[in-house]
């Protein structure tokens, strides 16, 4: 009797998605039916998904609990908040119209090298089920709960304790901003999200194994991640790092510095190419014989730094010396505002909770990095953790340097909370942890 009541209680993810694929599907069935197309072709999705989540969640039963809590909140995401005040997603949605007028060979030909590639995705929806939003918000609360199960993944692979996996999955499953851009129409961040997550996934087993299958995956998912977002070329540093600190046993050690050094020549290659032929930097008019210069990236910054939300308006160096002497107070800025003196509205009390949330997860890495750095026995994974915290820092500076608004940085450095929660996913609270 004990042995099924912990049999149900590890099911009770997969059960959830499974009865709310079969309701969804009847409810599709029923608005189709009565020509509302919107909601049954996103209901349709929503069940489709759900099945596939399900399958996911029962891979993962220690942390069933948690799944069907993220699941939970971002159906209600879906449900609840259909309407979306943003630039940025209209956007897509424009473009993901015209993709979906094209000639499908003209299409194929057209795949974008930037941002708009989620719009090219997207436009398949649109281009066999009509322009309709239900469908694409499906599809990225979808991705969003994948989010959960791969940042978990990482975390009971990094630090294998039952307990940190499942105060990780919670972290994930609640953090609020995370299910705030979970479920919006034409929201790039799961997507970008979730091929972040599978990059660090596979470099980490390839950090551990020297598998080069698992160094191909993890190339294969970064660079549609650089292509969605510029800052997301920070990563090959992390691949790089990997590359030169990792020992390889099995081979002597002029052949492993050789094998090293062409494939961090590689990497480079790649990297200089993608910049130069503008991928993922269209949005930021940037590359493809445009020069990237400091002004040019100080005026960037300044493009967002209007509305009441705006931040160090006019602040626009073309001194690289005085640009990187400043970058730390944007770095601050972009990690922490709204600052208290900056509550303008009762909305603004929503931003600075979210600040606070990151001022602790700062100061959980502080100290976690304090002590691996004073630690004489580092351990592979230490040493891992802070390869992580050096490409972290370049991504927050990244983001930092092209955001003067604070809403906007609100959805930045969403993308960066699993990577904050990787780093001290074991040093969180103080509960004993049950191996």
């Amino acid at each position: 009797m004990k042995a099924m009541s912990i049999t149900t209680k590890d099911r009770v993810a997969p059960i959830l998605m499974v009865a709310t694929a079969i309701f969804s599907a009847f409810i599709s069935t029923v608005s189709i039916i009565r020509s509302n197309y919107d909601l049954g072709y996103g209901l349709f999705f929503l069940a489709v998904f759900s099945l596939f989540l399900a399958v996911g969640a029962t891979k993962r039963p220690k942390i069933s609990n948690e799944i069907a809590i993220a699941y939970i909140a971002r159906l209600a995401m879906f449900l609840l908040c259909t309407l979306q005040n943003d630039g940025d997603a209209d956007g897509y949605a424009v473009h993901a119209i015209e993709y979906a007028e094209m000639p499908l060979d003209t299409m194929f030909l057209s795949i974008p090298t930037g941002a708009y590639l989620y719009s090219w995705i997207i436009s398949f929806l649109f281009r066999f089920f009509g322009d309709f939003y239900t469908p694409v918000r499906a599809m990225n609360m979808a991705i969003s709960v994948c989010c959960v199960y791969v940042a978990t993944d990482i975390v009971d692979e990094l630090y294998h304790d039952n307990a940190v996996t499942k105060k990780s999955a919670i972290w994930m499953a609640l953090f609020p901003n995370l299910i705030r851009f979970s479920s919006y129409f034409a929201n790039r961040e799961p997507m970008l999200m979730i091929f972040t997550l599978l990059y660090l996934k596979h470099s980490y087993k390839y950090y551990k194994n020297n598998n080069m299958i698992n160094l191909l995956l993890s190339i294969l998912f970064l660079v549609p991640a650089m292509i969605l977002h510029s800052s997301m070329l920070a990563m090959m540093a992390l691949t790089g790092f990997i590359i030169l600190t990792r020992e390889n046993r099995l081979a002597s050690r002029g052949t492993s510095a050789i094998g090293k050094v062409l494939l961090v020549a590689v990497m480079a290659g790649v990297f200089v190419y993608m910049l130069a032929n503008g991928v993922g930097t269209d949005k930021m008019n940037i590359g493809g014989g445009v020069e990237l210069s400091v002004s040019g990236v100080s005026k960037i910054g300044n493009m967002s730094a209007s509305g009441r939300a705006a931040y160090l308006k006019n602040v626009n160096f073309s001194n690289p010396v005085l640009t990187m002497l400043f970058l730390p107070v944007r770095m601050l800025y972009f990690l922490y505002t709204p600052f208290p003196w900056m509550l303008r509205a009762a909305v603004d009390l929503v931003g600075f909770f979210d600040a606070v949330l990151y001022v602790y997860f700062s100061f959980q890495i502080y100290k976690k990095i304090k002590s691996i750095w004073y630690d004489q026995n580092k351990g592979s994974n230490e040493k891992f953790v802070l390869l992580l915290f050096c490409v972290l820092l370049v991504l927050v500076a990244m983001f930092a340097a092209v955001t003067s608004n604070y809403g906007t940085a609100i959805r930045h450095r969403c993308k960066l909370f699993p990577i904050m929660l990787l780093i001290v996913s074991d040093t969180l609270g103080k509960q004993r942890s049950r191996k």
